[in-house]
């Protein structure tokens, strides 16, 4: 039978980490990393955190691993409400990836029933658009920000990880007091096999939703959070396989607290619309972070195709991306039209975020000027003009099998692929 055992939580370092230690059938150990086992670091002492609730953040990561492996999970005791709750995740799960055979339970000797004594907010926290809109919408709930290192700051990368929180402290509207951050291996306690499931892409893909919200129940039990806000990445306009959205985020349940999938009725371009009026009515600048490019200095590298994106949004709203975070290119059109060769390959989920940009940039009766307004009115144009369509090879098909060998060479050969990263971006 393949199956994971856990056998035992503890708390160490001054009781602010849950360490797992879990057994694995020699079937599937081939999909965790042994040398790196699945824990949690908090900013404060957790130990007297339920073991029904210590127990999610390992469950909430493992359980997809579990259903596209197909193994079964064994613990002592979990939440009730939380084992209530991947029922319905796993069959949203079977529903965006029909071809795969999900199964594999949780088998728990022991269902609890546990209160979260307290009425907090907390607000998942990147310092990126979707969260600082979100933040900026339920500024006056004074919501807790969470912010997670081991999920887009890699967990050894301690130099980034130090700027996040130097940002987060000089940004006028965040109360310090109310920020909290957590350290985990996240994305470190598995293999590369594990992408493999789902033919790359397993963070995004299934697990980053699951995952985040997960970690935060013992320090949710611990500062009373019945409410827990993640900023939304889409809107109802397109529908594909994502690891984040109101039916995967909204099923996390445990105890009586509730999770909010925010803001997905908006869309990017709405979103920067709602924080450039936020900083104008409250004279308050806002330092978005929305690329973790090794070419980043400062706030965001300004030149990958997400800043690219948010910055083209910036100069659409009428303002100065300079002001947001970014430094904005001279040649920052010539880099917009070249993400439009022919032949570009680009997921569904970018495809949209252009389109957005596109309806945007039609609607517009003026834009945010950098130097020539003819010639970058006259480049707006190109783009509006641009069809997507035809111009984007939507049959990712021919390219997968060159992705996945790039895939693996990189992760079979991990440390010839950091010391090339060093030579390249030093």
């Amino acid at each position: 039978m393949k199956k994971c055992t856990l056998k035992n939580i503890s708390f160490t370092n001054d009781n602010s980490t849950i360490e797992y230690d879990y057994e694995l059938s020699k079937d599937i150990q081939k999909y965790f990393n042994k040398e790196n086992p699945y824990y949690v670091t908090y900013e404060k002492e957790i130990s007297n955190t339920p073991s029904s609730i210590a127990v999610i953040p390992f469950l909430a990561n493992i359980m997809p691993i579990a259903w596209f492996a197909g193994f079964d999970v064994v613990v002592d005791e979990v939440d009730e409400i939380f084992f209530n709750s991947l029922t319905e995740l796993k069959k949203e799960f079977t529903k965006y990836h029909p071809n795969k055979t999900i199964k594999g339970e949780l088998i728990s000797k022991k269902l609890v029933k546990n209160i979260i004594s307290g009425t907090e907010t907390a607000l998942l926290f990147s310092g990126g658009l979707d969260s600082f809109e979100s933040y900026t919408r339920n500024y006056e709930s004074n919501p807790y920000l969470i912010s997670i290192h081991g999920a887009d700051v890699e967990i050894n990368d301690h130099k980034r990880w130090e700027d996040f929180k130097r940002y987060n402290t000089e940004e006028e509207i965040v109360a310090n007091d109310k920020l909290c951050y957590i350290s985990t291996n996240v994305r470190d306690f598995y293999t590369y096999k594990v992408d493999l499931l789902v033919n790359i892409g397993w963070w995004g893909k299934i697990q980053h939703g699951m995952s985040l919200l997960g970690v935060i129940a013992p320090l949710g039990y611990q500062l009373g959070i019945s409410k827990i806000l993640i900023g939304s990445s889409n809107t109802e306009e397109v529908d594909f396989g994502w690891g984040s959205s109101p039916n995967i985020d909204e099923k996390m349940k445990w105890s009586n607290s509730t999770v909010i999938h925010d803001g997905y009725h908006l869309r990017r371009t709405d979103k920067i619309d709602n924080i450039v009026a936020f900083t104008k009515n409250n004279h308050t600048p806002i330092k978005l972070r929305v690329c973790y490019s090794e070419l980043r200095d400062g706030y965001n590298c300004s030149i990958c195709a997400k800043c690219q994106r948010t910055i083209f949004g910036l100069l659409l709203a009428n303002s100065n991306p300079n002001d947001y975070g970014f430094k904005v290119p001279a040649n920052i059109y010539s880099l917009l039209l070249n993400n439009f060769k022919a032949n570009t390959v680009m997921s569904t989920g970018v495809k949209y975020e252009w389109k957005c940009l596109q309806k945007k940039a039609s609607e517009i009766t003026d834009f945010f000027v950098l130097n020539n307004k003819e010639t970058e009115k006259q480049s707006i144009q190109t783009f509006i003009n641009l069809d997507l369509e035809s111009l984007v090879n939507v049959d990712l098909e021919k390219t997968k099998p060159i992705f996945k060998l790039k895939f693996i060479l990189r992760h079979k050969f991990r440390n010839a692929y950091k010391t090339y990263k060093k030579i390249r971006y030093n």
